[in-house]
């Protein structure tokens, strides 16, 4: 499994921050850290795979050491200029949702602890990174010209999507089947193949052909080949 880094536009609040000090109160100022994505078999970065969200589409909550909620909203609608008691605080930001799932999905998420000290502006960053995986599906020159029509589709436990060449957003668990027609006009059904995904990691499922003139199909994920079996047709037949 090889890392590579999350391309992120790591964003700023900046305070616009006045003289005045005021005992046992302090501002903050804020900044998103790249985080990281694990890519399987294929290199390449989030914004390869969806549209980066804005910086002030990110959510923001401020939680103070007793859990109790000090702000609530979006990142672009805080204001830099409000006062905050001193004390230990959580950050926590997001996007999107845990439960969404298809293409252009991407949920991100993460928190930072901080501590408040009276009459300073504290400086808070916050390390985002990608909170569920990302699947896509691939197939080798070889497949193409055995199988030149050929259709997939990712299941999840509560959604399925047809594989239309963007990579898709899925909460961990999810399935991948297909349908190949070979040179002969003769139809193959690829019967469903599940894997369990981890967070912030891009999965790629490659097809391949067995050997030429053959009907087997090879399946690639996570550095292991399962072998399919779809029957002793010829190439003509």
């Amino acid at each position: 499994m090889k890392k590579t880094r999350l391309t992120f536009l790591a964003f700023a609040l900046i305070a616009s921050v006045a003289c005045q000090k005021t005992a046992g109160t302090g501002r903050l100022v804020f900044s998103l850290e790249e985080g990281e994505v694990a890519d399987v078999e294929t290199k390449g970065n989030v914004s390869d795979y969806a549209a980066l969200p804005s910086e002030n589409s990110f959510n923001l909550v401020l939680k103070a050491a007793d859990s109790a909620v000090m702000y609530n909203g979006t990142v672009g609608d805080w204001n830099p200029a409000d006062l905050l008691p001193a004390g230990n605080y959580l950050a926590e930001v997001s996007y999107g949702s845990d439960e969404d799932e298809g293409p252009a999905k991407p949920y991100f998420a993460g928190s930072s602890p901080f501590t408040i000290v009276g009459d300073q502006t504290t400086a808070v960053k916050i390390p985002v990174t990608l909170g569920n995986s990302v699947v896509r599906i691939a197939t080798t020159s070889a497949f193409n010209n055995y199988y030149p029509t050929s259709s997939f589709t990712v299941t999840t436990p509560d959604n399925s999507f047809k594989w239309e060449g963007k990579p898709v957003f899925v909460a961990y668990q999810f399935s991948v089947s297909g349908t190949v027609t070979n040179q002969a006009g003769k139809s193959f059904n690829i019967e469903p193949k599940s894997w369990k995904g981890d967070a912030a990691t891009c999965y790629t499922v490659k097809y391949d052909v067995n050997n030429v003139g053959g009907v087997s199909v090879t399946i690639s994920f996570s550095n292991t080949v399962e072998t399919v079996d779809l029957g002793e047709i010829e190439l003509n037949d």
